[in-house]
């Protein structure tokens, strides 16, 4: 749900990245253009064109066309970068042939435009114009006449079912912004994006290749993820942005520059906070391991929070992974999973089993029809063992999550 917020609060509701794709069909229903505020760094653009294959915008666009499509093109539109000849076309003069009213005919030199090649004018397609609040005002006039009438003067309209989406830093964010004029703002409608560290988690579970320690970091100390500053000095500062960045490509950085990297990337305050998360990393025992002893394999203590984080993210990882060791059943790996996990919610670490559960689940759900059904089997292992661990109960309203969402629904099919 978009957090509705009470007038003085601040001018924007804002929406989370998992209901962003709702909200682009719902503004797309209305005719007018959806516009997304957000500090830098937030996946405000990336967020965006990954769209194109959102199965209900695609469904809408089919309907809305009547054509086959499979999945909606984006055209992404970084709008200081533009020439207004990249939104009009290039103007050509032709000869123009004409009957007067004598019977004669007469030349005459008229001008034709040359349509922008990115815009297809055959079939719909999803217009991502980035931030549209920092471009020249000429180039703002021409976009004007795009987001609102779906035309331009050259001549192009965008075909029907197309989506115009657009996304922008706030003033706040001192990034070089222009308050949009009131006709523009007013055939728009302006959101704020909120940073979930949950979408991020599965965003970053599904890269390849991707740190684990660096998914942990952020599910222990989810505050990190976005502090950006706009008053700081600093120039480095920790953003999803940035904590993506350092995921693909901590574990491939020799050991010695890893701190340079970090520190290079989040800025002094977040380097010296992963360093010391850093110090855990012995801690998630491999898969072998597990199989040959979940009841004796070592787990970290009651105080050891940052290693019961990494832990459970690497559990996690073996839980929802693609690996499938030969010998045991899926039912009996996710049995030995789920009697390690046992284990360690009886440590008292029910947030953090129910975190390696959820992020499995999520994993699971979203993944590759060809594994699936193994991965459910492992799943329902997992929840089967985890039923016969006396401390299971106290934290089994706490799997459950929100209605429609829990990892029970696994267990289930």
């Amino acid at each position: 749900m978009a957090e509705l917020l009470l007038p003085g609060a601040t001018f924007l509701p804002r929406v989370k990245p998992g209901n962003l794709a709702a909200l682009t069909l719902a503004m797309a229903r209305s005719n007018l253009a959806l516009m997304l505020y957000g500090p830098p760094g937030t996946g405000k653009t990336s967020l965006f064109q990954a769209m194109g294959t959102d199965p209900d915008l695609v469904a809408w666009a089919r309907a809305q066309s009547g054509l086959a499509l499979e999945a909606l093109p984006v055209v992404t539109i970084s709008a200081p970068e533009l020439n207004v000849e990249d939104l009009l076309g290039i103007p050509t003069v032709e000869d123009l042939i004409r009957r007067l009213p004598d019977g004669s005919d007469r030349k005459f030199r008229v001008t034709r435009w040359a349509l922008p090649a990115m815009l297809d004018p055959t079939s719909p397609f999803i217009l991502f114009v980035d931030e549209p609040n920092r471009c020249d005002p000429t180039i703002r006039n021409a976009l004007f006449q795009l987001v609102t009438f779906r035309a331009t003067t050259g001549g192009f309209a965008l075909p029907r079912g197309s989506v115009v989406c657009m996304a922008g830093n706030r003033m706040e964010d001192r990034a070089g912004v222009r308050s949009l004029d009131t006709a523009f703002s007013n055939r728009c409608g302006h959101f704020e994006l909120t940073v979930d560290h949950e979408a991020w988690l599965d965003w970053a579970a599904a890269q390849e290749p991707f740190s684990s320690t660096v998914r942990a970091f952020v599910a222990r100390h989810p505050d990190y993820l976005c502090r950006f500053d706009p008053t700081s000095g600093a120039p480095q500062q920790p953003t999803p942005r940035t904590w993506g960045g350092l995921g693909t490509s901590f574990d491939a950085t020799p050991a010695e520059l890893r701190p340079v990297l970090v520190q290079g990337l989040l800025g002094y305050e977040a380097a010296q906070v992963f360093e010391a998360f850093q110090a855990c990393l012995d801690v998630v025992p491999s898969l072998e391991a597990i199989l040959a002893d979940p009841d004796g394999v070592a787990i970290p203590g009651p105080r050891d929070l940052d290693r019961a984080w990494l832990f459970a993210t690497g559990v996690a990882d073996l839980l929802g992974g693609e690996r499938a060791p030969a010998g045991p059943t899926p039912e009996e790996l996710g049995r030995a999973l789920g009697t390690v996990l046992g284990r360690l919610g009886a440590q008292g670490f029910e947030e953090v089993v129910t975190f390696s559960i959820r992020t499995a689940y999520r994993r699971i759900t979203k993944g590759h029809r060809s594994t699936e059904t193994a991965l459910r089997k492992r799943f329902l292992g997992m929840i089967q063992a985890l039923a016969a661990n006396p401390s299971f109960s106290r934290f089994v309203v706490e799997l459950r999550g929100a209605p429609g969402d829990g990892p029970f629904g696994a267990a289930r099919t």
